[in-house]
């Protein structure tokens, strides 16, 4: 079964504040949206959504994702094939060690306009920590899209600037993949309502196109960082829903489903 879960998370670390409140919009902005996708030539799949993980804002980022780690079994049972809705970025140091502990190793597809390798930013525990985080855990970590560097982050193993090169490679060798996209990773002509927008990026249907190669790979996925806060034309809204229907119906393909 897939499962949709919504993780209102996010940290003061942030430029600017409001993914906590993406997955509520995310949700309400799928009801104005047609289920049938003209990318898979299919209708999107049943799915069961069991709500949203809330933690305190006032207790320290690595006490809420420990929090939201342990939490996740109640919502995912062996078999389950998640979509996590954030939130900012740093839910995916809970998301991804709940499912290794469910499932075992696997590989992690970063699509993001940023590394998230800085050691300190606002804490050990930020969006822009979190790939640094996950690799020091053993986690191998392909990053695709990128078109910044930190002064204090190092290139990724797997990756390219700019585009998608190598993430289809980054696929195929792989059979097991949980899907980490940050929305940042389009070009803010496109999606402009995030908070750290970076110019140059790539188009929603090169991500579309990718998720095509992902069928049958993902034992899970998530989508973070829209701010629904600066989305006074209700656009980004609606492409996220969109972006939501299609990652479903990317799961849907696992023989699990």
């Amino acid at each position: 079964m897939i499962k949709v879960v919504g993780i209102p998370f996010e940290t003061e670390a942030n430029f600017l504040r409001g993914s906590a409140l993406a997955p509520s919009h995310v949700r309400w902005h799928l009801w104005g949206i047609d289920e049938y996708s003209p990318l898979f030539g299919e209708r999107m799949p049943e799915y069961e959504d069991v709500g949203d993980v809330w933690t305190s804002f006032d207790l320290p980022p690595s006490h809420r994702l420990s929090s939201i780690e342990n939490r996740l079994s109640e919502y995912i049972r062996n078999g389950d094939l998640p979509l996590f809705i954030g939130g900012d970025h740093t839910i995916t140091w809970a998301t991804a060690r709940a499912l290794r502990e469910m499932y075992g190793e696997f590989a992690i597809l970063h699509l993001d306009a940023h590394l998230d390798r800085w050691d300190d930013y606002g804490g050990r525990f930020s969006h822009a920590t979190v790939m640094r985080r996950l690799e020091e855990e053993g986690f191998e970590v392909g990053t695709f899209g990128y078109r910044t560097v930190g002064a204090r982050e190092y290139l990724p193993r797997h990756g390219s600037m700019y585009d998608l090169s190598g993430a289809y490679e980054f696929a195929l060798g792989h059979d097991r993949l949980f899907l980490s996209l940050d929305l940042d990773v389009l070009d803010p002509s496109e999606f402009p309502c995030v908070s750290n927008p970076e110019p140059m990026g790539v188009k929603f249907g090169d991500v579309l196109n990718l998720l095509k190669a992902l069928r049958g790979k993902l034992l899970g996925a998530e989508m973070v960082e829209y701010l629904p806060t600066l989305d006074c034309s209700r656009r980004c809204g609606s492409v996220a829903a969109i972006m939501m229907r299609e990652l479903l119906l990317t799961l849907k393909s696992h023989p699990s489903t």
